[in-house]
């Protein structure tokens, strides 16, 4: 059998180029569920291994690291393993290991490239694409989670890539280029039933379902350059999050309330339906394909947005008025991640709890208010603390307090 060509091994397992033009595996199918660590793929130390971190980016630790590049992890839907690609041992292959990198296993031994891997919802196949059937062409397989059964489902002579399974497991949706275009299709496991989610003459790449299976995330040129957009799984309602360059391989929370993606190389993370974009990584290197660790049977975080869950409590603020400072104790319902930024005070480092508790937040002035204060005394700040617990989601509470300088 004819080995891959440079260039295409390029297009489809070159790392660096598939953040340069938008390429990669779709993130694995999400769950309903609790919102786990975010695993991903980073060369910042030279090859590609695979780390993952908290949600709110803290907590960040390599999990897969082989002689070769580990790319494109994908958890499965009980957070417990993940299945991703690799060349360790010469050619990409498919191969799984547990979320904390034990048990490594490698399940597809073909002398073609196996890569873009992805776990059915139930755990017990897991789609991939390969280059068995020439060396210009990625087909779509599906094969048994131990790597037994392996079958090409379709077949079209050209590109089918980025494969992700519907929540229900009953469809795939996967890109295929026609015309020189990328379009969105989705089809059964089986292989029947090919349709076209979204045919239009842009590149669209990168499906991903939300948990509930009424929307697809994707990336798309639309607009002449790559950005994160979502659309009703029938290709309808089309909505763009982001407006920034070159945005990419999106990825649903399993709670379905923020979606991580890639961007320059890093990590972000945005809400679902739009706006509260977080940066998550900013290691030297690049790093991407996110893929979010469900958790079923923990209770979902909340909703993105502002105080949505009652949950955070900001009490009265501390005055130290010898320094014109201030400690302002906030409570919050569980372990998660506190952040303080506001008008005219200084941002707060992000600070992780363990657990239900109160904490005291620093509150500095920033050099314009704190000249404010030693002409006048006193001057008002507006200080924002954003609570990110655990499981995913994301609670606001603003506070407008006057802080005082003694002469």
């Amino acid at each position: 059998m004819r080995g891959i060509r440079p260039t295409i091994a390029v297009a489809l397992v070159s790392l660096l180029a598939a953040l340069a033009v938008g390429e990669g595996a779709a993130p694995g199918a999400t769950f309903p569920g609790a919102s786990g660590r975010i695993a991903y793929a980073s060369n910042q130390n030279g090859s590609w291994d695979i780390y993952a971190m908290n949600a709110d980016g803290t907590g960040k630790a390599p999990i897969a690291s082989g002689p070769g590049n580990d790319t494109q992890p994908s958890f499965s839907a009980d957070g417990r393993r993940i299945v991703f690609s690799s060349n360790r041992a010469g050619n990409y292959d498919i191969y799984t290991m547990n979320a904390d990198g034990s048990e490594v296993t490698r399940l597809t031994t073909d002398p073609s490239n196996d890569v873009q891997p992805t776990f059915s919802p139930d755990g017990t196949h897991i789609a991939f694409v390969s280059t068995r059937f020439g060396s210009w062409y990625t087909d779509l397989y599906v094969m048994n989670a131990d790597g037994s059964e392996q079958t090409r489902i379709v077949s079209a002579g050209g590109i089918e890539e980025s494969p992700t399974f519907s929540p229900d497991g009953q469809r795939i949706a996967f890109v295929r280029t026609r015309d020189t275009h990328k379009n969105i299709f989705t089809v059964g496991i089986a292989g029947e039933g090919l349709v076209a989610v979204r045919n239009s003459a842009t590149d669209d790449r990168q499906p991903s379902y939300s948990p509930d299976g009424q929307r697809i995330a994707f990336s798309s040129r639309h607009d002449g350059h790559f950005e994160i957009y979502t659309m009703s799984s029938n290709g309808s309602g089309v909505n763009k999050l982001t407006s920034k360059p070159v945005s990419q391989m999106p990825a649903y929370s399993p709670n379905g309330n923020l979606i991580a993606f890639a961007r320059g190389g890093s990590i972000y993370s945005i809400d679902a339906k739009g706006g509260g974009e977080v940066r998550l990584t900013n290691e030297r290197g690049a790093q991407a394909w996110p893929s979010w660790q469900p958790l079923p049977g923990g209770s979902p975080g909340p909703p993105s947005g502002h105080g949505t869950s009652g949950g955070l409590r900001i009490g009265r603020p501390i005055l130290d008025r010898r320094h014109g400072t201030a400690k302002l104790p906030v409570t919050v319902p569980g372990a998660g991640t506190l952040t303080l930024g506001g008008n005219g005070v200084k941002r707060l480092a992000a600070k992780t709890v363990a657990g239900a508790t109160t904490v005291k937040l620093r509150v500095k002035p920033t050099a314009g208010t704190a000249k404010a204060l030693k002409q006048k005394l006193k001057a008002k700040v507006k200080v924002l603390v954003t609570y990110a617990p655990q499981g995913g989601g994301k609670e606001v509470k603003a506070k407008s307090f006057v802080l005082h300088q003694k002469r």
